[in-house]
């Protein structure tokens, strides 16, 4: 298998004064900071929180009423019921028409026949 080469560049000096670095960073972490830094996280996180839950709730709102506009939350004997009640509707509405058996005939030919 692959093994990394030394790096000759990296001594031990450097090692230890790395390690001596993160010691000092961790020393400077005080109760205050941590403090105010876990505030400023949990605030972060309520405002995420009640941003998410009023996006959810306008989405499920808008998605509710544009189910029921397009009508797709009635059940298939409602719908079904709603087709023939406005067939009847629509019955109802129109006139009926005149049946006629024999074509008229056009008043214009009546009157030339009576000249005649």
């Amino acid at each position: 298998m692959y093994q990394p080469e030394d790096n000759s560049n990296f001594d031990s000096s450097q090692k230890l004064n790395l390690e001596q670095n993160l010691d000092n960073i961790d020393a400077n972490l005080s109760a205050k900071n941590v403090a105010a830094r876990k505030k400023q996280i949990e605030s972060v996180f309520m405002k995420l929180i009640a941003f998410g839950l009023a996006v959810g709730a306008i989405l499920g709102v808008g998605a509710y009423y544009l189910l029921n506009k397009l009508g797709l939350t009635k059940k298939p004997y409602q719908i079904e019921q709603e087709k023939i009640e406005r067939e009847r509707e629509q019955q109802s509405k129109e006139p009926f028409k005149e049946i006629s058996v024999f074509p008229e005939i056009p008043k214009s030919i009546t009157s030339h026949v009576d000249r005649i």
